[in-house]
């Protein structure tokens, strides 16, 4: 049987072995084979878009407070693991470029008006680069995709939908990607189902499993037959990938 592709996509880098949303996470998972990064963006006080998955700084670096209260030259001081520091998207995209390959960009956000516009400054700043459309825009705010598509209808999202806790029916999950104009859905593979994939493939969106490490979590999520797979360890991922029978 013809193997179906897998998007495979690392989240915030090889983020199992080296510190997240860092350069250096980002160079590793290329290392290992993915086709693309996943990455979280929030922006700082001078509106410089920076990669760091919380809107506040303690547990990934050793500053605090909210990064929004700070300026891009005070987060650059700031260990973010291992000596490295929080890259911005330019320099991700910098990076993705060099190596082609696509890039899976969350916005984040401490408030929906603040998300509202780290979607606006996400679109312009892939517009400048030429890599919109190599990129998926993803975020658990459909008003954040929606003002996304709003400014370049051509852009693929994909929306996290919520509460991600087992209480949504399969066509709940579903009818919250379309209403927020998104292509494909993201679904944490804990409570994943052949119900929710099915209905996913009725619907015509696309699923991505969220974030299965373990090679039979892995396995479980391909039999369902999931499009993209979001792992913390992407060389495991390619492993199980090479052995699975399709």
């Amino acid at each position: 049987m013809e193997r179906k592709p897998i998007v495979r996509c690392a989240h915030r880098g090889a983020s199992a072995e080296y510190p997240e949303n860092t350069l250096l996470a980002f160079r590793h998972a290329i290392e290992q084979g993915v086709d693309a990064l996943e990455l979280d963006i929030h922006r700082t006080a001078d509106d410089e878009l920076v990669v760091i998955h919380d809107s506040s700084l303690e547990r990934t670096t050793n500053g605090t407070g909210q990064i929004r209260d700070h300026t891009f030259h005070e987060i650059r001081l700031l260990d973010a693991g291992r000596g490295e520091k929080v890259p911005t998207l330019k320099e991700v995209i910098e990076l993705a470029c060099a190596a082609q390959v696509r890039l899976c960009v969350e916005i984040k956000g401490a408030t929906e008006i603040e998300g509202l516009a780290i979607a606006e400054a996400v679109v312009q700043t892939l517009e400048d680069a030429d890599i919109l459309s190599h990129s998926i825009l993803t975020s658990f705010s459909p008003q954040a995709l929606l003002r996304a598509k709003g400014i370049q209808p051509v852009a693929s999202t994909m929306l996290d939908p919520s509460p991600q806790d087992g209480s949504l029916t399969p066509r709940q999950i579903c009818v919250q990607a379309l209403r927020a104009g998104a292509n494909c859905l993201s679904y944490d593979f804990h409570i994943l189902t052949q119900e929710i994939a099915s209905e996913c493939q009725l619907t015509g969106l696309a699923l991505w499993a969220w974030a299965p490490d373990e090679p039979a979590d892995i396995q479980k999520v391909l039999k369902f037959g999931v499009q993209g797979i979001v792992t913390n360890m992407p060389a495991v991922l390619n492993k199980v990938l090479n052995e699975f029978t399709f």
